[in-house]
């Protein structure tokens, strides 16, 4: 399936991932496929997505960070009591590079499962097995982020659900223009 993926597809995987792993998160879930589909500059989906007021930085915002605890986690308790002043470091680092430096940046080398990858969830994977589904009834050789986008919608997946609310977008609206960009394409 992956290989009648262009390349816009596979980059939207691949935003999703790299969102995955900087939440912490063990697998890959829809709304982190809905960001890379945001985040694409591919007109197929970005195109009709930033239209309908859905950003990355908007579907970013909603998605939970992971619940499991990173190893190398700071505990300022611990560096207190081998003399290290954590917040004494905090606010130096701050001061100089602007409030909330240390979060800006999460570190992605460390990796939320065992193989350096999250797994694709269920819901994910339906979403995949979906946009196949729908290049296959257009009559197009290839899978697009539209036809992502489209195998996304057909879940009425509770989180994209509500980011669509949030934009005041809806489903049928969202999917006329997705296929009008595949048209064009």
């Amino acid at each position: 399936m992956f290989e009648r993926m262009t390349q816009g597809a596979k980059a939207a995987l691949v935003e999703a991932q790299d969102l995955a792993v900087e939440l912490d998160s063990r697998t890959i879930e829809v709304g982190h496929l809905l960001y890379g589909l945001a985040e694409g500059r591919e007109e197929t989906a970005g195109k009709p997505l930033r239209n309908s007021g859905i950003t990355g930085v908007a579907v970013r915002a909603l998605l939970p960070r992971g619940e499991h605890e990173r190893p190398g986690t700071i505990d300022p308790e611990s560096l207190e009591s081998i003399g290290i002043d954590y917040e004494g470091v905090r606010s130096a680092v701050e001061a100089t590079f602007g409030p909330g430096a240390l979060d800006a940046a999460p570190d992605r080398r460390v990796s939320p499962s065992a193989s350096g990858r999250p797994r694709f969830s269920p819901d994910a994977k339906r979403t995949i097995e979906q946009s196949l589904r729908v290049a296959l009834e257009l009559h197009q050789k290839t899978i697009k982020p539209g036809h992502v986008l489209l195998g996304l919608l057909r879940l009425n997946d509770e989180f994209v659900t509500s980011v669509l609310a949030k934009s005041q977008a809806n489903v049928a609206a969202l999917s006329a223009s997705v296929l009008n960009e595949l048209s064009l394409a």
